[in-house]
């Protein structure tokens, strides 16, 4: 079944912040995989100068399981945060997540999606508040170090109640995607159809429906107005987000699209492939703009564009991640011409190198995949799920595993990262079926 997805999921930067890789030459094979083996080092020599007598705000701490979870009655295989931009209704408006601020919080949502066929929405607004206060108070005592073991949750953590509980699909969904303003989510199924979901009511507004095979993957661009999907049938097909109709088809591989990406403003498309391809699509007129593949060819297990749209980060099933340089000329592809003229804006790309190389995760059986953590500049990392069942922390210049996290019982292919708290989300695969939360002793912004 297609529900060994990786967990594809949007997340809106400001288009103010930018995550630049820098342009290190790459090290050799032998070398980056000595250093990868080195887990739990930082790596960011800015980082590790920070001083230790610094107040505890200052300190980068380590990421600790937090004491809350939801789960799912099967695997779990797509998990994603809501956009911080975004205001719900219950929400106490845009404030930042600091316990001493006395401002109030602004609401944390997320969703996640399962082989089980449901997606569900939870707000952990309350119980980061909870943490954060907890960590303040004098009288705390010191917990013990680690996350709990999954027979410990019962009495050691808080079981989620999900906010809403979305069915409707009749067999596993593969995929979960909010819309950039947060008032929707789309869901992509083995069922052949992505559907449209208000995130205020947990309604179906819109199904879509025209691929023939499993729906892998899906996002909506940064206006809200248009889903692309991607599918066991080597399709990757463009949809009006108001009144479901397919607007453009591209037969862009000749394996299952794995998964599909917006650029920041929309004008590009990112597809990977089981044919092991890589391809950056111009969203106005369908173009090629460019191609990228592994050495060996290795099958694309997940995509995803960084937040400031110069590079793409990779997943294959070889066990590693690979960022690119995707910045620059085009080359010409084909495409369906019905679509060309609805905008007049034709990117530009030259490039395609590989910057970074990351390895020392597990990843050569599910599609799993990872993501990019950049709300604190002293930490950046690309995050990836693992079949060893941790998540793992890279760091986004050295490439070195800055930290594992455990907890899991079962392969991780679903993660996110919130993009403006130090906070992650994971999912695990049958034998687990837990949504788990990540954070530093405090959560920072």
């Amino acid at each position: 079944s297609s529900v060994v997805k990786r967990a594809a999921s949007l997340k809106t930067t400001p288009l103010g912040q930018v995550l630049d890789p820098g342009n290190a030459p790459e090290e050799d094979d032998e070398l980056r995989d000595q250093l990868s083996r080195k887990r739990g080092r930082v790596g960011d020599n800015e980082t590790e100068a920070v001083d230790s007598e610094d107040t505890n705000d200052d300190v980068l701490q380590p990421f600790t399981s937090l004491p809350f979870y939801g789960d799912h009655k099967r695997a779990i295989s797509s998990f994603s945060f809501a956009p911080s931009s975004s205001r719900l209704s219950g929400s106490n408006g845009g404030m930042s997540l600091n316990s001493n601020s006395g401002q109030g919080v602004a609401a944390v949502m997320c969703a996640s999606a399962s082989a089980d066929g449901s997606a569900k929405l939870w707000d952990i607004t309350k119980n980061l508040t909870d943490v954060q206060s907890d960590n303040a108070s004098p009288n705390k005592k010191k917990k013990a170090s680690g996350p709990p073991h999954p027979s410990a949750f019962a009495g050691a953590a808080t079981r989620l109640d999900p906010k809403l509980s979305l069915f409707g699909h009749n067999r596993g969904i593969n995929d979960v995607a909010w819309s950039p303003t947060a008032l929707y989510l789309a869901t992509a199924s083995d069922d052949k159809t992505l559907r449209l979901w208000s995130a205020e009511t947990g309604d179906a507004f819109v199904e879509f429906r025209g691929h023939t095979n499993f729906v892998f993957s899906c996002k909506f661009n940064p206006q809200s107005n248009l889903l692309v999907s991607g599918s066991f049938d080597e399709t990757v097909k463009l949809w009006d987000v108001r009144c479901g109709e397919c607007v453009a088809t591209l037969p862009a591989h000749s394996n299952p699209v794995t998964g599909v990406d917006f650029n920041r403003d929309g004008t590009c498309i990112v597809s990977g492939s089981y044919d092991g391809l890589v391809r950056i699509w111009d969203t106005a007129t369908g173009e090629c703009l460019k191609t990228v593949y592994a050495e060996g060819n290795p099958p694309v297990g997940g995509v995803r564009f960084s937040p400031n749209g110069r590079f793409v980060l990779s997943g294959t099933l070889d066990s590693k991640l690979r960022l690119y340089d995707v910045s620059g000329g085009h080359e010409r592809g084909t495409f369906s011409n019905e679509y060309r003229g609805l905008h007049n804006h034709r990117p530009q790309l030259r490039g395609g190198k590989c910057s970074k190389t990351y390895a020392g995760h597990e990843n050569t059986k599910f599609c799993a995949f990872a993501t990019f953590l950049s709300a604190n500049p002293k930490r950046q990392c690309v995050v990836s799920g693992s079949e060893d069942g941790k998540v793992y922390l890279y760091d986004l210049q050295s490439r070195l595993v800055r930290q594992t996290l455990e907890g899991h019982n079962d392969a991780v292919l679903a993660v996110d990262a919130h993009d403006s708290l130090e906070l992650i989300g994971s999912g695990g695969m049958a034998n687990d079926k837990f949504v788990r939360f990540w954070g530093p002793s405090k959560v920072s912004n």
